[in-house]
């Protein structure tokens, strides 16, 4: 049985961001959020969590998050070089698993299988990589589960900084999950909550086909994912060493 891990780096950027700029750059306390231009509009793409917490949003405009927070330090994203220093990452991870592969924005995923008794176990590996990013400054969360679907959903909308799913039982720890959790685009997740659905679990129980006549391919290729019946491989990163 295959075993993915899915780590979440909930605020990558910023986090990335402070840890170049060192103490000699305190922040005020409303923290951090980063700003891209989107058309003729200057929007919130990175945020830390004390701004998040506060209701800035990804995508509100700059203006709005600075009124929302007066405290809010705001600086110009730099996404090329969040996606590079991402990839930097996933090559470090290659002493946990010779398959790793950057998962953008703002995640990294590895298929484990086999190797995780070389770390002490899912638990005592999962635990030394989230400690390990935290004493760099990167906080973090991890799932590992039978597929990159389930561990990725899980990740990012469990229960706790650390999932670990038995083997063979995802489709059960997945259905609490929102539906955000299958990775489908905002548009089809707003479709489907208009029709009722808030859950993944509310999806398994209905007809396939229906779903899939009305949102098109991608929902029902992301249940398939999540639960194990259509593979999704990992193309792992090829150091240049």
């Amino acid at each position: 049985m295959p075993r993915v891990v899915s780590l979440y780096l909930p605020t990558w950027a910023t986090d990335r961001r402070k840890r170049r700029s060192g103490a000699a750059s305190p922040l005020p306390d409303g923290g951090l959020a980063l700003a891209a231009h989107d058309g003729g509009r200057r929007v919130v793409v990175a945020a830390d969590l004390e701004p998040k917490h506060a209701g800035v949003r990804i995508g509100r405009t700059a203006t709005k998050a600075q009124v929302l927070v007066p405290g809010l330090a705001l600086e110009d994203a730099d996404l090329s070089a969040d996606l590079e220093s991402l990839d930097a990452l996933a090559g470090w991870m290659l002493r946990y698993s010779p398959i790793v592969a950057a998962d953008p924005p703002d995640g990294v995923v590895l298929d484990t299988t086999g190797a995780d008794h070389l770390r002490g176990g899912e638990q005592a590996m999962l635990e030394g990589l989230i400690v390990r990013l935290a004493a760099s400054g990167f906080d973090a969360r991890a799932a590992v589960a039978d597929t990159w679907g389930a561990a990725h959903g899980l990740a990012r909308f469990g229960p706790s900084r650390i999932v670990i799913v038995e083997a063979g039982v995802g489709e059960a720890v997945i259905a609490s999950l929102p539906l955000r959790a299958l990775r489908l685009p905002p548009e089809i997740v707003a479709g489907l909550r208009t029709l009722g659905f808030d859950t993944v679990g509310d999806l398994l129980v209905q007809p396939r086909a229906p779903l899939v006549l009305r949102f098109g391919p991608e929902l029902g290729r992301r249940l398939d994912q999540a639960l194990g019946q259509v593979r999704e491989p990992i193309e792992p990163i090829r150091p240049s060493d």
